[in-house]
């Protein structure tokens, strides 16, 4: 049973009638949980959410095509009602579009039609924001007593095949990397372990999802949640001066939002930012790039041939703010080059930035 003050309010896109009427009688049972509108074509739907901003929507496999459309006006999680299992490389293409997972047909028979309304009621308390995101980790917690201040900051974003590029890239980070990487990568909130899983496995580098309040560490991997939109600023209130992560409402087209997330960075730490934008769809990172670029920081942009898709990085090139254009092979040895070349003192210079306007 989900618990709140206010319900979590869902759309239908194109669903079979009977299925509307299944849904809607279950999901009205829990009084956390309420059903605001119905839309059968795609342009009608995007209108809809762009009206009513749901906590989230169910959509019918008719309605796949218009799922950029549909981000275009809605941020949330979406989930797809599938009369068939779709295949697993299709749902991590969509997932790029907020499709957090898939509902499967409902069932004739009567006992498999008590489990189908448990994975339904499963799936759809799972898109809703999970107040453990606001919670510091006890990590983050034993970093208030002795933080390690970074020399700068890493700033990489991606999209659609971001996620494996991301992997590549902290793969050969060595364990005494003298600067904080923050990773944002777009992704609904039920995504987030999976990532994280994924390049704990691949880095020497402690690696785990951001909270409210997390530390920048030097040689520290903190990765954006899905679903949230994320900035940095200074940790209020300590006898260090360092910096931490905390979640903004400001919303965006992408969450989370590489350009909303690197603009917060470039304004903390200066030209102590290095900005990586990886394959993906659309142009998300291209502003943030130009605050880094305007602070004095350095981009990388990932090169056509490596990318799955070009878009972000294209973006990124054509409004001229990448400093180098480099193959995903050799983004680590140039990250490593410039991190070296950074004189020590700029630790010192981070730890004391003047702190971002809120």
């Amino acid at each position: 049973m989900l618990n709140s003050s206010t319900p979590f309010t869902i759309v239908f896109g194109n669903l079979p009638t009977l299925v509307v009427g299944e849904l809607t009688r279950l999901l009205h049972t829990d009084a956390s949980l309420r059903v605001v509108g119905t839309a059968s074509g795609t342009e009608e739907l995007a209108r809809l959410a762009r009206r009513l901003q749901p906590g989230g929507i169910i959509v019918g496999e008719d309605q796949l095509l218009g799922l950029e459309q549909l981000r275009r006006q809605y941020a949330g999680p979406v989930l797809l009602y599938s009369t068939r299992p779709p295949l697993s490389g299709m749902l991590r293409e969509v997932a790029q579009l907020g499709v957090q997972d898939y509902l499967s047909a409902l069932p004739v028979n009567g006992s498999e039609q008590l489990v189908w309304r448990r994975e339904v009621l499963r799936k759809v308390g799972a898109m809703r924001p999970k107040p453990a995101v606001a919670l510091p980790s006890p990590m983050s917690a034993r970093r208030v007593v002795a933080p390690l201040l970074p020399g700068g900051v890493v700033v990489i974003g991606g999209s659609t095949g971001g996620s494996t590029a991301v992997e590549a890239i902290v793969r050969n980070l060595p364990t005494n990397f003298p600067w904080a990487v923050l990773v944002a990568v777009h992704l609904p909130a039920g995504f987030t372990d999976a990532l994280v899983d994924r390049l704990q496995r691949a880095s020497s580098l402690p690696v785990e999802a951001a909270t409210q309040g997390a530390r920048l560490v030097a040689g520290h991997v903190l990765v954006a949640p899905g679903g949230y939109n994320m900035v940095v600023r200074p940790v209020p209130n300590s006898p260090w001066q360092g910096w931490q992560t905390e979640f903004v409402n400001e919303t965006s087209l992408d969450v989370p939002s590489v350009d909303i997330l690197m603009q917060s960075v470039a304004t903390a730490a200066g030209r102590s930012v290095l900005g990586v934008v990886l394959s993906g769809l659309g142009s998300d990172g291209t502003r943030g790039a130009s605050y880094v670029r305007q602070k004095g920081g350095v981009v990388i942009a990932q090169d056509e041939a490596s990318s799955a898709v070009f878009g972000m990085p294209k973006a990124v090139i054509m409004a001229g703010l990448a400093t180098a254009v480099l193959p995903l092979r050799e983004i680590t040895a140039y990250v490593l080059r410039h991190v070296s070349q950074v004189p020590a003192r700029r630790a010192g210079m981070f730890a004391s930035s003047h702190s971002l306007p809120r």
